[in-house]
């Protein structure tokens, strides 16, 4: 018969266990603060200040006015004037430019004509995505520019007043809603609570069960009343408490440290970040059933949650982009639904009617782990 009393009993020798442990106390909670900022602060993905250098064949005001623009831009810094098209070569090799624009000879003659004329960007591609989007932005810099100087041309062919997309037959208006300015903090942030929550804590609840298991503490529990329900629901509860609190304080860094709008329900956001976080501590007691020591605890939750959720939950990666072994793969990680249900809370402010789904998945989980770990458990040797 299942008692609340010899429960709590369990839970107060954990919290004492861990009051005594310093060190384990320390990874329990500071650990997973620790990871919180360096992710947050590791992960952004927008490009700023990238070093590059400047080719100027032409030397004229139009030329100019072109490298102004890109000044002007917080993604770039201008680092070093080039005075000859060898250097470039030794240049990128050294790797303090990542970007060299080179600007032709009559270059503003051909543009006063009527001419079509181009520029060329060499990019370091080493670092393959930052290249991307580094020739995405130099892309959009000279888009500027060339805009800049097709009004340019219509004011002094048609007057005043002329130009701003004269001669135009179709301009695009584009409309960012929930993440207006493109902050990938935005993006990052939320599923960064995911990430660091299912790492440390599942971690550090299999170590303190297969604790018992290698020094043979267990035998206590084995002699006692204590039933393999109250051993395991006692033994969660602590980890469950401190987890939950850091959970609470990475939802308030990212809002007011980190600027993530928060346009949801609190009452919902609390209750289903509660509800994560049991799903997590379950992920440790599953594997601290399964094995006997404490390095096989610390290896399977290190393997099992961290590479795939990196890789499959949405995190870094729009889960309706992946093959078809991708979603199934993200469809099981329990990171997967809370990401994505922090990001249409937050920055949506949806509802229950578009998240019920995230909340009934979760729900089983946290039901299954602790279910399948207690049937497994066995109370007795061998």
């Amino acid at each position: 018969m299942f008692s609340p009393r010899r429960m709590w009993a369990v839970t107060m020798k954990e919290t004492q266990e861990l009051v005594r442990n310093w060190m384990s106390c320390l990874l329990t909670i500071i650990a997973p603060i620790i990871l919180y900022f360096l992710f947050a602060y590791g992960f952004p993905l927008e490009v700023k200040n990238i070093p590059i250098g400047v080719l100027d064949e032409d030397r004229t005001k139009t030329s100019r006015e072109l490298i102004d623009t890109f000044s002007a831009s917080k993604v770039f810094k201008i680092k070093q004037y080039i005075d000859r098209f060898e250097d470039i070569d030794t240049i990128i090799r050294q790797g303090k430019i990542r970007l060299v624009l080179v600007i032709p000879e009559k270059f503003e003659e051909r543009i006063r004509q009527g001419m079509p004329q181009s520029v060329q960007v060499i990019i370091d591609a080493i670092y393959t995505s930052r290249a991307q989007m580094s020739g995405g932005y130099a892309d959009t810099t000279v888009a500027a520019f060339s805009e800049k100087v097709f009004n340019d041309y219509f004011r002094k062919r048609f007057g005043p007043g002329q130009g701003a997309g004269s001669g135009m037959p179709v301009e695009l208006f584009v409309s960012p809603w929930f993440n207006p300015t493109f902050r990938s903090e935005d993006f990052i942030i939320p599923g960064v609570i995911a990430i660091v929550l299912v790492f440390l804590p599942p971690t550090i609840m299999a170590i303190s069960i297969t604790k018992e298991k290698e020094t043979g503490m267990i035998l206590n529990m084995y002699c006692s009343p204590v039933t393999k329900t109250e051993f395991i629901l006692g033994k969660a509860v602590p980890y469950t408490v401190l987890t939950y609190a850091n959970c609470l304080l990475f939802i308030f860094l990212s809002v007011f440290l980190f600027g993530v709008p928060f346009r949801g329900n609190i009452p919902l956001m609390l209750g289903v970040s509660l509800l994560y976080v049991i799903v997590v501590i379950g992920i440790g007691v599953f594997v601290a059933v399964l094995v006997p020591t404490q390095i096989a605890g610390i290896l399977i939750t290190s393997i099992v949650n961290l590479v795939p959720t990196f890789m499959y939950s949405g995190f870094m990666l729009p889960i309706i982009c992946m093959d078809q072994a991708g979603k199934e793969t993200a469809y099981m990680l329990p990171p997967t639904y809370y990401i994505d249900f922090t990001r249409k809370l937050m920055l949506k402010g949806v509802g229950l009617e578009y998240l019920w789904e995230d909340i009934v998945v979760l729900s089983a989980m946290a039901v299954g782990l602790f279910v399948i770990s207690i049937i497994l458990f066995r109370k007795r040797l061998g």
